[in-house]
């Protein structure tokens, strides 16, 4: 008899998984204002549905239910919540008691907090330290610099929303909650952020290059300005820079504004004599 059961029992093959992973890369494709990534997400797991259900009615029905507002980060992080549906779909089409209600409350409940972890690791970890790097390379001369950008963001992209899809996939809603307890996505963003702010400090001190020209002479002893600041703290004027620029950003002032401000206060102090760029010859 359990052995019969096992026989009857439809399991999801690598390539449904894989196909539904990967069309989640195109759930925001569909966006729209009333549902965000409903129709791009009820799209991408159609591969599951197929595999798991015979009839045009039992299909018809499941998919319907992926209709509901979602909206997540669906690329890096947010990948663990297709994975655990996935996961819940199949123990549905085995008899197993998992009824719309429990998917759909499981996938609102995690939108939230993965979309926070997603955008924080993509938006403000990965994309500044490869785009600081490529910028820099780009800056020196260098064909790789938007190339390293591109295929290095994708292999890391790839990489974690395969990761975090195939373990949801395989340890279901328990995944997420071991992670959150064992504060391993907390270390993990910890550790970009501090990488992240590194490659940031060092883009300020070589990439932001202004210095003053002021020089004077006390008694019969010449003073460069630059050469005192200098001696004080490397890079002294570009961190004040940057640090008015993150101020006036925290401030709630538009890029654009920021902009505006730098042009003016840049073309201000170099026709007084008060700021310059170093010559490179």
């Amino acid at each position: 008899m359990g052995q019969e059961d096992n026989k009857n029992q439809v399991k999801l093959r690598k390539g449904d998984l894989i196909k539904h992973w990967l069309g989640g890369y195109s759930q925001e494709t569909c966006y729209n204002y009333e549902r965000l990534q409903a129709l791009g997400s009820t799209q991408a797991i159609i591969p599951v549905i197929k595999r798991l259900y015979k009839t045009k009615e039992e299909r018809a029905r499941a998919l319907k239910k992926y209709m509901v507002f979602f909206n997540t980060e669906p690329s890096f992080i947010g990948t663990v919540i297709p994975g655990i549906a996935a996961s819940m779909e199949e123990q549905a089409a085995n008899g197993v008691k998992v009824t719309e209600d429990d998917i759909n409350s499981l996938r609102t409940g995690l939108m939230g907090p993965m979309a926070g972890i997603g955008d924080t690791v993509s938006q403000g970890i990965v994309y500044p330290i490869l785009a600081g790097i490529a910028c820099s390379l780009a800056l020196a001369g260098n064909l790789a610099g938007p190339i390293l950008f591109e295929v290095c963001y994708k292999v890391i992209m790839l990489t974690c929303g395969y990761t975090m899809y195939m373990v949801g996939y395989k340890k279901g809603k328990t995944a997420i909650l071991g992670f959150l307890r064992a504060g391993t996505l907390n270390r993990v963003t910890e550790i970009f952020s501090i990488v992240g702010l590194m490659v940031i400090g060092s883009m300020a001190a070589t990439r932001v290059t202004i210095m003053t020209p002021i020089a004077f002479t006390v008694g019969e002893v010449g003073i460069n300005l630059q050469k005192v600041l200098d001696s004080l703290l490397p890079s002294m004027l570009p961190l004040l820079a940057v640090l008015a620029v993150w101020k006036l950003l925290a401030k709630g002032k538009s890029p654009t504004y920021v902009i505006a401000i730098l042009f003016i206060f840049g073309v201000i102090c170099s026709l007084l004599g008060i700021l310059s760029i170093p010559v490179t010859h």
